[in-house]
């Protein structure tokens, strides 16, 4: 199976994903009361959301990613009742129920073709209940070429972790991307960890004509987490559409 990013390094996903959007995606959840988290990861998103009183279904393929989310749950087994978890893809989960609310954080670039994004969005249209909303983000600026460079760094104890990351488009019409992990206690490297993973590269457009083509038309776009009107060029686009039949 290709690795979509974090097989080898989910222990340092928290780490860095700092983007302030837990109370972007609690503004939709919060009205909810049950929503599916499509590629929820580490739960860097639904375990606050759960602490807040959400319920959420937790579609999540990467056993990797998925360890992470259990252990957070080990820790607090009282989101056991809030949280459910769903180990398989978005294009595969059946759970006989619709939602009233679907969210993808980060989770739209793991799909790499029209094919897999029209069988991931089918399915998920096919859980969401008639006007049901799905929202979701992705980074239209980071689909370029970038050398590896500094991408951030964590003090741990005794030492910390420094993060780099580059970028490639391949000719196949996907990006390449390499993140490096190490870790220094000391001042000395102890630990370096190299993590390719390909990511889809598409446009605006194309998103809006998948969308229609699964039944949901886009209602807003936005370019931050505080709900600002998306406008050509920004880097981040962020899609709330409605199930329309």
């Amino acid at each position: 199976m290709t690795d979509r990013g974090y097989e080898l390094s989910a222990q340092f996903y928290d780490l860095f994903d700092r983007k302030p959007n837990i109370n972007f995606y609690y503004f939709y959840a919060s009205q909810a009361g049950e929503s599916l988290d499509i590629g929820a990861g580490t739960g860097r998103i639904a375990v606050p959301l759960a602490e807040l009183g959400c319920r959420l279904f937790c579609v999540e393929p990467s056993e990797a990613m998925r360890t992470q989310l259990e252990q957070k749950l080990e820790q607090q087994p009282s989101l056991l009742e809030r949280i459910n978890i769903v180990p398989t893809d978005a294009a595969s989960f059946k759970l006989n129920k619709t939602f009233p609310l679907a969210m993808m954080s980060g989770s739209f670039r793991h799909f790499l073709t029209d094919e897999e994004r029209l069988r991931a969005l089918a399915n998920i249209s096919a859980h969401l209940k008639p006007g049901g909303t799905l929202v979701f983000d992705i980074s239209l600026g980071m689909m370029k070429d970038t050398p590896l460079s500094p991408a951030g760094e964590v003090q741990i104890d005794g030492g910390e972790i420094r993060r780099s990351l580059s970028t490639r488009v391949l000719p196949e019409g996907v990006l390449q991307v390499t993140f490096v992990f190490e870790t220094y206690r000391g001042g000395r490297m102890v630990e370096r960890i190299v993590q390719g993973a390909v990511q889809g590269i598409i446009t605006r457009q194309q998103i809006t004509r998948l969308l229609q083509e699964t039944g949901l038309t886009v209602v807003n776009e936005y370019a931050d987490y505080d709900f600002r009107p998306y406008e050509e060029g920004d880097n981040i686009l962020m899609i709330e559409a409605c199930k329309t039949n």
